[in-house]
């Protein structure tokens, strides 16, 4: 996508997201007061003619709304957080988690962070430019979240707190947009395969992979944090290209801090000998 089609794209969110509720309430409310208006006007042509014309902008402020809400269907769950709790804080995290698959089975790492030891897929959380973002985020009450400690490997991570959840949303067709933010998931690719030495750094100057999809979902409670959450993750899967890449690929299966999984596995949390699968593992299976 161009630059210039982003910057349509983005002219059209803000359009679903601010002017269409706000044009659909001005023209409902000019129609019932003509509709009123009408009521008081003695000529039965004139007040006839007010009457339809009114009529119309009632209609179409309804068409307009449904329109709105057809487009937000898919977010449902996430369009009710205009509604639902709108003045309550939630945190959000947006990741990345690529699937590498090998004859039928998938490769975890260890994570050896306190909070949670278990195994779970190559990636991590994006990070965003923050003086970029610094405007942007005040205004929609945006803060860094510290639930878990950071560090200097985690600063700018997009694990934050929204002060009112009814600005979710908003923050999600930011996210959307890629403006001022990280987009390539190579980052957590190299520090977490390359940069330790369990992939050649040779083989693996560049990576191909597609783009699967996304995973959203709102924790209400959350199970870990004292207020609620929202979690998002994009897919990507690895698509090794060379000889050499596969061969790389295949012999993690006999590092330390690697598994290779199946899908049951995956859906059971452990694997058959007792080692911890993290729960949201179940992102990168075929859905």
């Amino acid at each position: 996508m161009g630059k210039s089609e982003r910057k349509i794209r983005m002219v059209m969110i803000r359009g679903v997201l601010k002017g269409r509720t706000m044009r659909g309430l001005i023209v409902f409310f000019i129609g019932i007061s003509g509709v009123i208006s009408s009521l008081f006007v003695g000529n039965d042509n004139v007040r006839a003619t007010i009457f339809k014309i009114s009529l119309g902008f009632i209609i179409g402020s309804f068409i307009d709304f449904v329109i709105y809400l057809l487009e937000n269907l898919k977010d449902w769950k996430l369009f009710k957080t205009k509604v639902l709790k709108r003045n309550k804080p939630i945190r959000a995290t947006v990741a990345y988690l690529f699937r590498i698959e090998v004859n039928g089975k998938y490769v975890l790492i260890k994570r050896h962070k306190k909070d949670r030891v278990g195994y779970q897929p190559i990636g991590g959380a994006y990070k965003y430019f923050k003086e970029e973002n610094r405007e942007f985020f005040n205004g929609l009450g945006i803060e860094p979240c510290n639930f878990v400690e950071r560090d200097c490997d985690t600063k700018d991570d997009l694990r934050i707190r929204i002060n009112k959840r009814k600005e979710l949303l908003n923050f999600l067709r930011w996210f959307e947009s890629r403006k001022n933010r990280e987009v390539d998931p190579w980052r957590e690719f190299y520090e977490e395969l390359v940069k330790p030495g369990l992939l050649s750094e040779e083989n693996f100057r560049h990576v191909k992979y597609a783009y699967i999809g996304s995973h959203k979902e709102i924790e209400s409670p959350s199970p870990a944090f004292p207020i609620d959450e929202f979690r998002y993750a994009d897919i990507f899967e690895l698509r090794p290209d060379t000889d050499a890449q596969k061969d790389a690929i295949d012999a993690l299966e006999n590092e330390n801090d690697i598994i290779f999984v199946t899908p049951d596995e995956i859906r059971k949390g452990a694997t058959v000998d007792g080692k911890t699968i993290l729960p949201h593992t179940f992102k990168i299976l075929p859905q």
